[in-house]
């Protein structure tokens, strides 16, 4: 999309205005200086405060949301330890998601260093992922045993 209908347009004009609108005559008249508000500047194009003249651009914020879902899902992945114990199969306590609960708790603590989260958050999930697949490779083996003590 080139030209005035593109969306990098749409985010630059002006507050009110649409394309191929004519803007109407202030309080001023027609005469209204070009720099727009009452005090000589357009509302939103002054500087951000705090952002001086070694403010470089800031990163995404920290993805709060995405750190607390992976600690979520680690704390549910105890379900499967649990269970274990209760059956009296104390060994799936060996097998417990202590690093995706670990690095779930560290990236909601690292919160206001994105980087440092995104990190942790990362390797939150991929633990998580791991600890599917180890439960489900564990699983299988698990349910043929059952099968065969139950058919004797």
């Amino acid at each position: 999309m080139s030209g005035q209908g593109g969306p990098k347009a749409f985010w630059e004009r002006e507050q009110g205005s649409t394309l191929g609108s004519v803007r109407p005559p202030g309080p001023a008249g027609p005469s209204r200086p070009a720099s727009g508000g009452p005090f000589g500047h357009r509302p939103g194009t002054g500087p951000r405060p705090g952002a001086g003249p070694g403010a470089g651009p800031t990163g995404p914020p920290a993805r709060l949301g995405g750190a607390v879902a992976a600690l979520v899902a680690a704390l549910l992945s105890l379900v499967v330890p649990v269970l274990g114990l209760y059956l009296g199969m104390w060994f799936f306590l060996l097998v417990a998601n202590l690093p995706g609960i670990g690095f779930g708790v560290m990236a909601v603590r690292r919160y206001p260093d994105a980087a440092e989260v995104e990190r942790h958050l990362r390797y939150a999930w991929a633990c998580n992922f791991a600890y599917a697949a180890l439960s489900v490779v564990f699983f299988i083996p698990l349910m043929l045993l059952a099968v065969v003590i139950l058919s004797v």
